[in-house]
């Protein structure tokens, strides 16, 4: 599982370090504003072609960008059940809770 947000936020930490807006970043690379945030905010999976070109444009190495950004499984898995639960209504949590409880039975 590859972490998406630590590889936005070095994307933007490298865009604002160079005084590159959003907007030009994003005519750059020929994407949209839009795009370009949503990958900034860890809340698209870009194409390795998309952050090839953004760190063109950028003036970085690919590898700097990617590298250590692959999540455990586990503290994926931990993570997400957190996120799952959290976003369950106080109506639905005590069901979500009762569910897990017994699922870790198994």
């Amino acid at each position: 599982m590859i972490d998406y947000a630590t590889i936005g936020k070095r994307i933007q930490t490298k865009r604002q370090e160079r005084n590159i807006t959003q907007e030009k970043l994003a005519e750059q690379v020929g994407i949209s504003v839009v795009y370009l945030s949503k990958i900034e905010n860890g809340r698209v999976y870009p194409t390795l072609e998309t952050l090839s070109n953004i760190c063109t444009e950028l003036d970085t190495e690919l590898a700097e960008i990617l590298t250590n950004t692959e999540i455990a499984r586990k503290d994926y898995a931990n993570d997400r059940v957190v996120e799952l639960f959290n976003s369950c209504s106080m109506r639905v949590k005590p069901i979500a809770l009762a569910l897990l409880e017994d699922l870790s039975k198994l």
